[in-house]
């Protein structure tokens, strides 16, 4: 075994490299806070969200677009009506 170039590596250098146990500290590391932040959080409560409106505002549009057509509707109508006025009352004009 002595010949295999991998086993004279690993009996040189050891038999993990410097990476892996880097790597295996910092693993344990995040589970550790991971367990304390889990742990935190099961002894807090969980907080109430506040009371408000239970459903969505209406747009704010749906109002002055009623009031703007309504009127419009309206002096169409008007203009409608003294235009038949007009034209009956001016003889040259039938």
């Amino acid at each position: 075994m002595g010949d295999n170039p991998r086993v004279a590596y690993m009996l040189e250098h050891g038999p993990l490299p410097h990476w892996v146990k880097v790597a295996r500290h910092h693993r344990e590391q995040a589970a550790q806070e991971a367990a304390e932040a889990a742990s935190h959080a099961e002894s807090e409560p969980e907080p109430v969200p506040p009371r408000g409106r239970h459903r969505a505002p209406r747009p704010w549009w749906v109002w002055p677009a009623t009031a703007i057509s309504s009127t419009l509707l309206l002096g169409l109508n008007a203009l409608d009506i003294v235009g038949q006025n007009l034209t009956h009352q001016i003889s040259f004009l039938t």
